[in-house]
């Protein structure tokens, strides 16, 4: 009985375990992309920012309309003396109040709205409208950076797990030159010191697949975390690398369209727009204000809330008044100064920007260039490495030559094999930099 319950507990713990797993995900590039873009955290931390942008817009353009307010008070008054206002033909007063004390129940209403504030609410409203468009392209900015990031790590992971395929493969290629080798070594073909750097040279590549695995798991990992998935979830990577086409527009094509498509260029524009608006905003304080008001006022000196004919006061108010004030005439150099200061730094920024969208054009579009002409060197290397090895293990196994050039041989076959990885995923990662530089990888 004792052995079914361990057993039943095992079974239990192993399903629990299967189901805890998350299951494996195929993520090609463009999946990744879509799921960066809908569960990273910087992007939605952009997207609150222009949200609070956009209700700061809105906070602006509430306060141009007409104010209003209304009150309703009661209060106890004692009278030293009695009170009569009016006389009616019959020689009474239209209205009195005796002496002694009294409830008054005592109400208003207004509305005010300012006509003319030197232009200061309209500058107000296109101010902030003009931020909260330059927080929306920030954010499509913040989009376009995610999208490179996620297609640099996700080359990075394709990289490191192509790299631990040729490893592996030749690690057992050394399996079989070490059998090899050691037959040779009974044979009298070959040294055992010869047959010691064949296994020393396995054992530097057992060492250099821990290091790449290594990195392929942190790498992962990181890469969970910016795709905005649980930390355990595991991910398929399509490690199919294709090599981009060669790109047949000319560099000033390129430059022209990264001044029209990056939104950087679009927001600082914005942004001394809005500074403009802002001094106009200052300078409204210079100007006369004029504003015009409406009011009821109710006024019943009795304790009920609905007072009796003729025992209530109640009147209508209209007005307009005009201010204007004289300090400004002194004491606004300062937050003038302030105000063209701030266009002056938008619009140094926006050049700023502009010149470093020209600098990553033009080093986008090299370094993208000098990949695809790096790709056929190398393969032409790749071509000669695995001849020169395979002339090398001949010589080896007729015992013309020794060990140490049969390493060197496969060193260099194992390199070359190597950079062709490399060549390949950077060529992807230049062409990902150049559409970024364009503003053309959304």
């Amino acid at each position: 009985m004792k052995k079914y319950v361990i057993g039943a507990g095992l079974w239990l713990s192993l399903l629990g375990g299967a189901i805890a797993q998350p299951a494996a995900i195929v993520m090609p590039l463009d999946k990744a992309v879509q799921t960066a873009l809908q569960n990273n955290k910087g992007i939605r931390l952009a997207d609150v920012r222009t949200l609070a942008a956009e209700a700061r817009s809105q906070e602006a353009k509430d306060r141009s309309l007409p104010t209003a307010s209304a009150s309703l008070a009661y209060s106890r008054y004692s009278l030293t003396g009695p009170f009569a206002f009016g006389e009616g033909s019959d020689g009474k007063p239209l209205f009195g109040i005796p002496a002694g004390a009294f409830n008054a129940t005592i109400g208003g209403a207004t509305i005010s709205k300012e006509i003319f504030g030197g232009f200061a609410e309209k500058s107000a409203e296109k101010s902030a409208a003009l931020l909260a468009q330059a927080s929306r392209l920030d954010a499509q900015r913040n989009r376009s950076e995610l999208v490179y990031m996620v297609a640099d790590a996700y080359y990075n992971i394709v990289k490191l797990i192509r790299s631990t395929v040729v490893i592996e493969q030749n690690i057992r290629q050394f399996d079989e030159r070490e059998r090899e080798a050691r037959n040779l070594e009974k044979e009298g073909v070959v040294t055992a010191n010869e047959v010691l750097k064949i296994q020393l040279q396995k054992n530097n590549l057992n060492l250099s697949r821990l290091q790449v695995d290594k990195a392929r798991q942190t790498a992962l990992y990181n890469f969970n975390l910016l795709l905005g998935l649980p930390d355990d979830q595991s991910i398929t990577i399509d490690t199919t690398l294709v090599n981009p086409a060669a790109v047949t527009q000319q560099l000033n094509t390129f430059m022209a369209q990264a001044q029209q498509v990056r939104p950087e260029v679009e927001a600082n524009a914005l942004r001394v727009q809005s500074a403009q608006e802002q001094l106009r905003n200052t300078k409204s304080t210079m100007y006369p204000h004029l504003g015009v008001s409406a009011g009821y006022n109710y006024i019943n000196p009795s304790a009920r809330l609905i007072p009796q004919a003729n025992s209530f006061i109640s009147a209508w108010n209209v007005g307009a008044g005009l201010s204007y004030n004289i300090g400004s005439l002194y004491n606004m150099k300062g937050r003038l100064n302030t105000a063209k200061t701030a266009i002056d730094q938008a619009t140094i920024q926006g050049q700023q920007q502009a010149d470093q969208i020209r600098s990553d054009v033009v080093t986008a579009y090299n370094n993208y260039q000098l990949a695809l002409e790096q790709q056929s060197v190398i393969r032409t290397a790749v071509g000669q490495a695995q001849e020169n090895y395979r002339l090398t293990e001949s010589r080896f196994r007729n015992g013309l030559v020794g060990s140490t050039d049969l390493l060197e041989a496969d060193s260099f076959l194992l390199q070359a094999q190597l950079n062709v990885i490399n060549a390949t995923v950077d060529a992807q990662l230049a062409y990902q930099r150049l559409l970024k530089a364009t503003g053309a990888n959304l």
